[in-house]
């Protein structure tokens, strides 16, 4: 008997209200998305490409101390302003992350953009990296791109300064703790989970198919 695959991939939505070409750029131009992702310090491309020929990023993480974790990314397909899949990986011992691949998905909706990802890695350590990654790092993860989605459109409303005041840490901490503890995202406001990433899962990208099939049947009648 087949085995259905385990929901575990971090799935995070989000609506931001603007044109799909601003998320777009804001979310593909390296400096400007390590503005709004708090996951990342620095990220830049390289001039070398890995075997397949696919253009490598260099990523960086600031922990603390002058401590950084590093990794290296790679796009592998890019369809603008409609979706970009990527992979990413590090040898970087410190990374609990060995190997990972995921999307980003745009979608032009009435008012602005839907904007969504779903993503998943392997660890390394054996056990002990799978039970650390269960018990905590997953969800650190998580909430950090909920957290990131929930800047960029705070900053594509409008809000000048939503990237250098959502950028301290302590304030993710404290979201990271009410999070885990059961608090809901506010209405209109990024949403994460961990799950298969399907349409059925979701809450934003469910209503503009929703949205989108009432509008086609009432164009038919």
């Amino acid at each position: 008997m087949s085995r259905e695959p385990r929901a575990r991939k971090i799935v995070v939505e989000a609506m931001i209200p603007a044109p799909v070409e601003v998320v777009w750029e804001r979310s593909q131009v390296p400096e400007q998305h390590t503005a709004w992702d708090i996951r990342f310090n620095h990220i830049g491309y390289l001039d070398e490409t890995d075997e397949r020929g696919y253009h490598l990023m260099d990523y960086r993480t600031n922990i603390a101390l002058g401590i950084a974790i590093k990794g290296y990314g790679r796009y592998l397909t890019n369809s603008e302003h409609s979706h970009s899949s990527f992979e990413f990986d590090s040898d970087d011992w410190k990374s609990i992350i060995r190997n990972g691949r995921g999307i980003w998905l745009y979608r032009p909706c009435p008012g602005g953009t839907l904007f969504k990802t779903v993503y998943d890695y392997d660890v390394r350590c054996g056990w002990i990296g799978s039970v650390l990654d269960a018990a905590i790092f997953r969800s650190l993860l998580q909430l950090a791109t909920e957290w990131g989605f929930e800047t960029l459109r705070q900053w594509c409303a409008g809000n000048q300064e939503a990237t250098a005041r959502r950028r301290g840490r302590l304030k993710f901490v404290w979201f990271y703790v009410k999070r885990r503890f059961g608090v809901e995202p506010a209405s209109g406001a990024a949403r994460s989970w961990l799950g298969t990433g399907q349409v059925a899962e979701t809450v934003y990208e469910k209503e503009l198919f929703a949205g989108t099939a009432a509008a086609a049947s009432g164009r038919a009648t």
